[in-house]
């Protein structure tokens, strides 16, 4: 039992890491260089990890492809996953799915010591872009320089 556990996480790692790759190759293409966010792409993938829901989806995929018997079924909704995440790398699906994962719209804010309600596109280790209303790329400020008034 232990055996099938340990090949089903590792092999369902591999699929599971491939979904969430192509996910955020979608969002840096398309999200982050559309609104000139310049985090490295590593702090990005590295940081919004939900490594606890990697872990189990791994192995339930991985369990599901190598063990059920239905097997085929699982392989084909694999597939089509594929094509789902795969639509990130299109600017519209990007954008919708960017903005879910990381904006915070109409947000309280101190920037220099000017009050204002702006939207937050990404908040990173040091930085926090901010998207200006009159400006189609990002603003980055160090958190030195805002202070968030509405928590």
């Amino acid at each position: 039992m232990f055996a099938r556990v340990f090949n089903a996480l590792i092999f369902g790692s591999i699929f599971i890491l491939l979904l969430d790759f192509l996910l955020f190759v979608g969002l840096k293409i398309n999200y982050f260089d559309h609104y000139g966010i310049d985090e490295y792409f590593n702090t990005i993938f590295v940081d919004n990890q939900p490594y606890i829901v990697l872990f189990l989806l791994s192995i339930g995929l991985g369990y599901a492809m190598l063990y059920l018997k239905k097997r085929r079924v699982y392989d084909r909704i694999y597939i089509l996953l594929v094509l789902i995440f795969a639509t990130t790398f299109y600017q519209p699906v990007a954008e919708v799915v960017g903005s879910f994962l990381f904006a915070q719209k109409n947000q309280q804010l101190q920037v220099l010591d000017e009050n204002v309600t702006i939207d937050i596109l990404y908040r990173g280790r040091q930085s926090i872009y901010l998207k200006k209303p009159d400006l189609s790329r990002a603003v980055k400020y160090k958190y030195s320089e805002v202070k968030i008034l509405n928590l």
